[in-house]
């Protein structure tokens, strides 16, 4: 982004401390976490929300299997390496 140039953000979405917005003067989105804030583009705000919800879901599952909830049943998991 340029910092010469005061840019227009739009609140695509936000709660709390998290947020998305889009700067149409330059066409960037940024992802805000807190007081961390990452640029970056479409595709990669696509991405990160494909591997955010097969995250979501693992976790779910991993969570389903823990002997708190009763079910204790094995369960596989792809490696993630």
């Amino acid at each position: 982004m340029n910092s010469n140039k005061h840019h227009k953000k739009i609140c695509l979405s936000g709660n709390g401390d998290c947020r998305v917005v889009f700067c149409p003067d330059c066409g960037t989105l940024e992802i805000n976490l807190g007081e961390h804030k990452i640029r970056t583009n479409y595709e990669s705000l696509h991405l990160l929300s494909s591997v955010l919800n097969h995250a979501k879901v693992q976790f779910a599952q991993i969570q389903n299997t823990l002997p708190a909830t009763g079910n204790t049943q094995p369960m596989r998991l792809g490696r993630v390496h």
